[in-house]
C-alpha cells in the first residue's frame, strides 16, 4: 500500500482485523503497519498515537451502531422497541466482538466527540422509555439500569459464562429483557 492509498477508514478497519486476530491488547502500530505494507511512522500522519487510534474506533463504532438503531427502531416505541434496542445492540456487539470494549471507553477519553455520539445512543434509550409512565428519576434508573442489564450480558456471554445446553444464551437474554419490559409500569 502506497502513503496515498492509506486512509484512516483503512487503518481502523485494519485495527479491528487485527483485534480479531490477537485480540485487542495485542495490536500495536508496527503490527498495524506490518499488515498494511507501510512504515510505522506513516500511521503516525493521520493518528497521533494508539490511544487517538483507539477513540477514533470507538467513535466509528457508535456511529455504526446508531445507525443500525435508528433503522431498526423506525416505527417502533415503548417495549418493542427496548426488546428491539436490546437485540440490535447485542447482535452488533457480537458482530464486533474482539473491540466491543471501545463501546464503553468514554468515560476513559477526554474526547467530545466520542461522548457526543455515545449520549446520542443512549438518548434512544431515553426516549424509548419516556413512553412509559415514569418520573424524571424512575426514567434515569431505568435506562441505567437497562444499559447494566445490556452490557453486563454481553460482557460475561463474551467471558464464557451462560453457555449451559438446557438453557440457551440467546433466548435467555431475550427472556430477561422481556422480564425487564413487563416490571416497567405501562410495559408490554
Amino acid at each position: 500500500m502506497t502513503k496515498r492509498d492509506l486512509t484512516r477508514d483503512k487503518i481502523v478497519t485494519t485495527y479491528i482485523a487485527l483485534a480479531q486476530e490477537l485480540g485487542l491488547d495485542k495490536v500495536t502500530f508496527p503490527r498495524i503497519a506490518e499488515r498494511l505494507a507501510i512504515k510505522p511512522p506513516s500511521l503516525y500522519n493521520h493518528f497521533k498515537n494508539l490511544t487517538d487510534l483507539k477513540i477514533q474506533t470507538a467513535i466509528d463504532l457508535h456511529t455504526k451502531l446508531h445507525e443500525r438503531l435508528i433503522e431498526a427502531l423506525l416505527g417502533q416505541s415503548g417495549g418493542p422497541a427496548l426488546k428491539t434496542y436490546a437485540l440490535v445492540y447485542r447482535q452488533f456487539a457480537q458482530d464486533y466482538q474482539s473491540v466491543y470494549e471501545l463501546l464503553n471507553t468514554i468515560p476513559n477519553f477526554d474526547s467530545p466527540e466520542l461522548t457526543k455520539i455515545g449520549r446520542q445512543n443512549n438518548a434512544i434509550i431515553t426516549k424509548i422509555l419516556q413512553s412509559f409512565d415514569l418520573t424524571e428519576q424512575e426514567l434515569i434508573i431505568k435506562n441505567r439500569a437497562f444499559r447494566s442489564l445490556v452490557n453486563g450480558y454481553i460482557v460475561l456471554n463474551q467471558l464464557g459464562y451462560f453457555q449451559k445446553e438446557r438453557f440457551d444464551a440467546d433466548e435467555s437474554f431475550v427472556l430477561m429483557i422481556d422480564e425487564f419490559i413487563q416490571a416497567i409500569p405501562n410495559g408490554k
